[in-house]
């Protein structure tokens, strides 16, 4: 769901390591520094490459799994769900969850349950597989059980910022914005400060009328140079403009 400068000597390694991403390095310890320096750039497209030479010398599911971890960051779904398949035939829960994660982003809700229900099978007290079914539940119309899907993936010890910026998403598509600011505002105060769960408070304090509040938010927390600006698009923003954790 869903918003630097380096020094240009690391900037220009990262360039080239991409280029030749494609080439086989010699031994772990030069996969691992490469590795390193393309996570620490933040490249996604550099790790992307890596990944696909690796497995193109030699299959690793270890290697193959986070290759189509990246496809997934990148919003690349289908890709990350073509090098996620081979994969399938092994009852892992982090390849179920990524695997979920795909058909969510990717509108395939009725899938997305069915891998939740394997986790479940797995471990009837997986947090994140009661999250990620919460998640498919309220997406696909049925908010209700999606709402309690998700209050069960809070007694199951999820991140509490993820079960309520989650609980918020299904009160915000049913415009109960006030709803909202309770669950999220004291979260807020108590240092929370993940941007889905910002931008879900600053949409749904803007709907409920407290343009103050809203713009000290957006000030304090570096939104955007042009606040009211801001609020004025929020406020004609349709209902289902939310982030899920």
């Amino acid at each position: 769901m869903r918003f630097f400068n380096r020094a240009s000597l690391l900037v220009a390694c990262t360039l080239l390591l991409s280029a030749c991403a494609d080439r086989p390095l010699k031994n772990n310890s030069a996969v691992d520094y490469q590795e390193d320096i393309l996570r620490k750039a933040n490249n996604h497209s550099g790790l992307i490459a890596l990944y696909r030479s690796q497995l193109k010398h030699k299959e690793d599911p270890q290697v193959r799994l986070k290759l189509a971890q990246y496809y997934y960051q990148t919003g690349d779904y289908k890709s990350s769900l073509d090098y996620l398949q081979p994969l399938y035939n092994q009852p892992d829960m982090e390849i179920y969850s990524l695997q979920a994660r795909n058909r969510i982003a990717l509108g395939d809700y009725v899938q997305a349950l069915q891998v939740t229900d394997k986790m479940m099978q797995r471990a009837p007290k997986n947090a994140e597989a009661w999250n990620l079914r919460g998640i498919a539940l309220a997406l696909s119309g049925r908010q209700d059980e999606g709402q309690q899907a998700i209050k069960q993936s809070r007694t199951l010890f999820i991140d509490d910022e993820i079960a309520l910026n989650n609980l918020a998403v299904i009160a915000m598509m049913e415009q109960r914005y006030q709803e909202v600011v309770g669950l999220l505002l004291p979260q807020y105060l108590h240092g929370k400060k993940q941007k889905p769960l910002l931008h879900n408070l600053v949409l749904s304090l803007v709907k409920v009328g407290n343009h103050r509040y809203a713009r000290d938010i957006i000030a304090s927390e570096n939104l955007s140079d042009r606040p009211d600006v801001l609020i004025d698009a929020l406020a004609r923003i349709a209902p289902d403009a939310q982030e899920r954790g």
